[in-house]
């Protein structure tokens, strides 16, 4: 049995019409207890391992601070003309870590429980961030990046990961374990299950997901009570792959498989509760 329940009824469309995310940047800071420095050699062996078509910028006076990236395997079309997608990374001339940014992170990174011990030993970031890439099959421009920021982490061995669009610190194998699964086209580290409990009863709690907005899709969002939260949380992981694998498929009013056999919670678009603002996919139970 689906997990969703689609009303193709055109009788019984809702008028809330269902909006999109914008698509956003992807980016991901590794940290370093270290000053990390660029070995080019290695970087680009391990690009290798995961391209067959990379541009590298011969020039003898690279730059300390960045290093940018062109990948042919993956073309993104313009009404202008075609480009390469591309990949950068960034040093910061000040090199101090805001710990304070990451914050919810730390709350949120469930798989860690050292995440923040961690990072708080480091001294140093990069910066690493797609370019060009959003008019990409949105499961193309996943794979390229997370091939991209593989090849860094396996290159520069940091001690910490940070997804900013999934609010999640990783360890930086369980980033390459995680990632290159179905050959880096999966949401695994890119999208996090978070859990906020509400401070104005004792008993709800508002689970959602976050991270498949960046690739404009939508997120989920679910309030209750006397429901396990690990098992909420599981629910809302197989959504979210769900929507992965199928695209926005998912109708204003449509159902959805409950925690309970043949039990149906209807689905409802709207804003989300939770920031970061987006539009979220609302679970209803109460109907």
């Amino acid at each position: 049995m689906g997990l969703f329940n689609f009303n193709r009824k055109k009788k019984e469309k809702k008028v809330v019409e269902q909006l999109e995310n914008p698509t956003e940047l992807l980016m991901v800071k590794l940290f370093f207890k270290n000053e990390p420095t660029f070995n080019d050699e290695k970087i680009e062996q391990e690009l290798k391992k995961r391209f067959s078509q990379i541009e590298f910028f011969e020039n003898s006076e690279k730059p300390t601070n960045s290093r940018h990236y062109l990948f042919k395997d993956y073309e993104v079309k313009f009404d202008e003309g075609n480009i390469p997608a591309q990949a950068t990374i960034f040093i910061p001339d000040k090199n101090k870590i805001n710990y304070s940014e990451l914050d919810n992170s730390f709350r949120q990174s469930w798989s860690w429980p050292l995440a923040e011990e961690t990072v708080k030993k480091c001294f140093y970031e990069i910066l690493i961030t797609d370019l060009m890439s959003r008019n990409l099959d949105y499961k193309e421009r996943i794979e390229y990046f997370q091939k991209f920021v593989s090849s860094i982490i396996s290159a520069m061995n940091p001690s910490a990961v940070w997804v900013h669009n999934s609010e999640v610190v990783l360890k930086p194998s369980d980033f390459l374990e995680k990632s290159s699964l179905n050959n880096y086209q999966n949401i695994n580290v890119f999208m996090n299950v978070r859990l906020f409990n509400i401070q104005e009863t004792k008993d709800e709690i508002i689970m959602d997901t976050l991270g498949l907005n960046s690739l404009g899709l939508p997120d989920f969002e679910f309030r209750f009570a006397n429901y396990d939260p690990q098992q909420i949380a599981g629910l809302l992981f197989n959504y979210g792959h769900y929507i992965f694998e199928n695209g926005s498929v998912i109708e204003h009013g449509n159902t959805i498989e409950g925690v309970e056999e043949n039990q149906k919670w209807k689905c409802y678009f709207n804003h989300s509760q939770i920031e970061p603002k987006r539009m979220v996919i609302e679970i209803n139970n109460a109907d």
